[in-house]
């Protein structure tokens, strides 16, 4: 009888401390929710839909009667032979198109949008692919210059797809020309950028003084823009390997320098470089601090990410900190030719070898 007892007890204790636990793990659930849902209410979503082709800029012409968004024209032969090559490699086969299903992608761009007429040129496109078959987040850089061919549009350099028709044609624009699968877009101009940068805490890189004298130039015509001094954001290079450490100013500053070393390639090298260093900076903070760094930033990126994908990518923070990053360009080194100032890339080289490496179900050997 006094077993009995002890057992009744012991169950009814049980059940106290079992209902606790799940009155509090509601608790701590419906907090994460709503706290996700003011995050999400808070950031500047923007439906496809309700993004337009910008007309007046595609027909655009400057004071000299020139376009401003110049039509390229490449010779018959030239024009057939790339159609052929991307059409050979347009279709994906069933196995990379499953593992692209489950695989996601969201190109970053980085626009020099000044005015709120139009969408600003993409000066930085990277596509991040976060692939939890490898743990690995590739980060791709597609520079500026490369040949695209828009639809309803035409053939331009791939950065005039976002002037045209912000994020949703540029992302289109690059589905079609490059075989890749983009989930989302976040679109970003300069000037929010380096408030980002300084709510994540600066970037570390290795700035030269020959880079260091550029970049100046460039955080001058910032700060201008800002109603800031210059001098008190002139920048220092090193040319002794060791890192510098640059806020937000500095760091955009930074990432646009083109006419040092290889032009666009390099810059494009700084991009990532920069966007490495935060996320490196954001590995050692904790889920409070990330869900409160994502209700600061959301705001000042335009993007097409729903709520619910939001939300699942907000949670997948802390282990994404964890993956490897590997970081590409496209045109690959010793795979394109130039013609009328676009690069024209092997296509056939390019969309398998993006693929490829993308959407491995298996890490590399």
């Amino acid at each position: 009888m006094e077993n009995r007892k002890k057992h009744g007890k012991a169950k009814k204790v049980f059940q106290i401390v079992l209902a606790v636990v799940l009155i509090l793990l509601c608790v701590v659930l419906g907090a994460l929710y709503f706290g996700l849902r003011y995050i999400n209410q808070r950031s500047n979503y923007v439906a496809d839909k309700d993004v337009t082709i910008n007309r007046d800029i595609v027909n655009a012409t400057d004071e000299e009667g020139e376009q401003a968004i110049e039509e390229v024209s490449l010779d018959p032969e030239e024009q057939s032979a790339i159609d052929e090559q991307i059409a050979n490699v347009g279709t994906m086969a069933s196995d990379e198109q499953k593992a692209a299903d489950n695989i996601y992608d969201i190109l970053l761009i980085g626009s020099d949008r000044r005015q709120d007429n139009w969408y600003g040129n993409s000066d930085a496109m990277i596509l991040i692919t976060l692939n939890d078959y490898t743990k690995t987040i590739y980060m791709t850089s597609f520079m500026r210059d490369l040949y695209a061919n828009i639809p309803n549009v035409g053939v331009r350099k791939l950065n005039a797809a976002h002037a045209i028709g912000g994020g949703p044609l540029l992302v289109t624009t690059l589905e079609s020309n490059y075989g890749v699968a983009i989930d989302n877009y976040a679109s970003v101009d300069f000037n929010s950028m380096s408030d980002i940068i300084d709510l994540i805490g600066g970037a570390d890189v290795n700035i030269t003084t020959a880079e260091a004298k550029v970049a100046n130039s460039y955080i001058a015509e910032i700060c201008k823009l800002r109603g800031l001094d210059p001098s008190a954001y002139q920048v220092t290079g090193r040319d002794d390997g060791v890192t510098t450490h640059l806020n937000g100013i500095q760091a955009v500053g930074y990432a646009r320098i083109r006419y040092v070393g290889n032009a666009d390639y390099e810059r494009t090298e700084r991009q990532r470089e920069v966007l490495s260093s935060l996320i490196e900076e954001m590995k050692g903070m904790s889920v409070t601090d990330i869900v409160s760094l994502v209700n600061q930033i959301l705001p000042m990126i335009t993007h097409n990410i729903d709520s619910a994908t939001e939300m699942d990518l907000i949670t997948k923070i802390p282990d994404l900190m964890k993956y490897q990053l590997v970081q590409m360009r496209v045109p690959f080194d010793g795979t394109y030719t130039s013609s009328n100032e676009i690069l024209i890339p092997d296509f056939n080289y390019t969309i398998s070898t993006l693929r490829g490496t993308l959407y491995a179900t298996e890490p590399a050997e």
